[in-house]
C-alpha cells in the first residue's frame, strides 16, 4: 500500500478535510457483505457508544450514509408536518438555512437572525422567548459552529430556554464541532444533535450521523416519513442488519471507528485543548499580518475555522491562487459573505500546530512581496 499523503501540503480547507491515516488504512481494507453475519452489527454498536460521548449523550445515536446535509433533512422531514411552525435561531448562513429548508417541506418559519458576525448572546435569548410565546413553535433549530463565520454558539442557555418555555424538540447541527469541540446534546435539552464524518472526524464526507431522544422516537413514528434521508427506517435496526434501509457502509463505519479510536487514544480533553490552542495561534497570526477576522470582537470564535476578511488590495479568487500555488488551501465563504471572506479549517488533522506556523509564513510572504 502506497505511503498516505495528504491532499496539499498544506490542507487547511474547512471541510471535508485531510483524512486520518488511520481512516485512509481503514478504507483500504475490503469487507464481507454488511447482512452476511454478525462482525458489521457489533462494529455499528460499537461507533454508536462513542459517537454518544463525542455528543454528551445518553440517547440513542444512529448512521447514515451520506454528508452532513442526509441528518440536517432527515431530522426536518421525519420531525415535521406541512403547516408547522419551526423557529430558527440564526446567526449565519447554516442557522437561517434551516428556516429555508423548513419552508420547502411545507412549513411555517420564523426567524430569529442575529448579524452574521455575531454569536447567540442575552439578546438573542431575549428575542427567543418573545417568538416562542407568540408563535408556540413545534421545533427550534440552531448552529453550533458557523463555519462561513468561524464562530461558536454557546446553546446551554438556549437549550435550557427550550425547556422552560417547553418547545417540543431542538435540533442542533454539529457538524462542524463534533469531535474538535465539546458537544453537550443532553445539557443543552437538544433531541437532535447533527452531525458529519468530513470535518472534525477526519473521514471522506460518506457518512451523517445524530442523536434521536425518546420524545424524537414517538413523533417520528407519528409522522412517518419514509425516504432515503429517513429516522424511522433505523427504528430497531440495531438488532438485525436486515432491518437497515439501505446497503449498510461498513467502509464508512469503519472509518469513523479508526477516527474515533485515535481521538481516544489522545483524550478528548487533549483533542479539544489541541483544536483551542491551533484556533488561537491562527487568530493570533493572521493578526500580527495586519489581517482583520471577521467575527466582531464579543462573538465567540470557532477553535475548528477562522474566518478571516481578504487582504486589502486582493481579489477572493487572486488571494486564493496565489496561497494555492505554494501549497496552502484554504475556503472562501457563502452568502452574504461570499468573496469578502476567508476561512481555515484547523480541525481534526489539520488542527496542527507545525503546518499552522507554515500556513501563516507562505501568508506573510506573499503579503510583503
Amino acid at each position: 500500500m502506497n505511503t498516505f499523503k495528504p491532499y496539499a501540503a498544506m490542507p487547511f480547507y474547512p471541510g471535508p478535510v485531510s483524512v486520518h491515516p488511520d481512516v485512509a488504512r481503514a478504507l483500504s481494507l475490503d469487507y464481507a457483505p454488511p447482512r452476511m453475519g454478525t462482525e458489521y452489527l457489533e462494529l455499528y454498536k460499537s461507533v454508536r457508544a462513542r459517537l454518544q460521548k463525542v455528543l454528551g449523550t445518553k440517547e440513542d445515536v444512529l448512521m447514515g450514509t451520506g454528508e452532513g446535509m442526509l441528518v440536517l433533512w432527515g431530522a426536518l422531514k421525519s420531525l415535521l408536518k406541512p403547516g408547522d411552525t419551526v423557529l430558527t435561531v440564526g446567526t449565519g448562513v447554516f442557522g437561517d438555512g434551516f428556516a429555508d429548508m423548513a419552508e420547502v417541506i411545507g412549513c411555517r418559519a420564523v426567524r430569529v437572525s442575529e448579524p452574521y458576525d455575531r454569536t447567540i448572546s442575552a439578546e438573542t435569548l431575549e428575542k427567543v422567548k418573545d417568538a416562542v410565546r407568540e408563535h408556540h413553535p413545534v421545533l427550534m433549530t440552531a448552529v453550533h459552529c458557523e463555519t462561513p463565520s468561524g464562530t461558536l454558539n454557546p446553546l446551554e442557555e438556549l437549550g435550557r430556554l427550550k425547556k422552560d418555555l417547553g418547545v417540543p424538540f431542538l435540533v442542533v447541527d454539529t457538524v462542524a464541532s463534533a469531535g474538535g469541540a465539546p458537544v453537550h446534546a443532553d445539557a443543552w435539552h437538544a433531541d437532535c444533535v447533527l452531525g458529519g464524518s468530513q470535518k472534525c472526524l477526519s473521514c471522506p464526507p460518506d457518512m451523517s450521523f445524530m442523536s434521536v431522544s425518546a420524545a424524537v422516537w414517538e413523533r417520528v413514528r407519528e409522522v412517518n416519513y419514509a425516504g432515503y434521508d429517513a429516522i424511522r427506517p433505523f427504528d430497531n435496526a440495531i438488532e438485525d442488519p436486515m432491518r437497515f434501509p439501505y446497503t449498510p457502509n461498513w467502509w464508512g463505519v469503519a472509518a469513523l471507528d479508526a477516527s474515533l479510536s485515535a481521538l481516544e487514544r489522545e483524550g478528548l480533553e487533549n483533542v479539544f485543548a489541541r483544536h483551542e490552542a491551533v484556533a488561537r495561534q491562527c487568530r493570533e497570526g493572521v493578526k500580527a499580518l495586519g489581517l482583520s477576522l471577521w467575527p466582531a470582537e464579543d462573538a465567540v470564535n470557532s477553535p475548528t475555522v477562522t474566518a478571516v476578511r481578504v487582504p486589502e488590495g486582493w481579489q477572493w479568487n487572486n488571494w486564493r491562487t496565489a496561497l494555492a500555488e505554494r501549497g496552502l488551501y484554504v475556503g472562501g465563504s457563502l452568502g452574504p459573505l461570499a468573496g469578502k471572506v476567508f476561512r481555515m479549517g484547523h480541525m481534526g488533522t489539520q488542527a496542527n500546530a507545525e503546518a499552522m506556523a507554515s500556513a501563516l509564513a507562505v501568508m506573510k510572504d506573499i503579503l510583503s512581496k
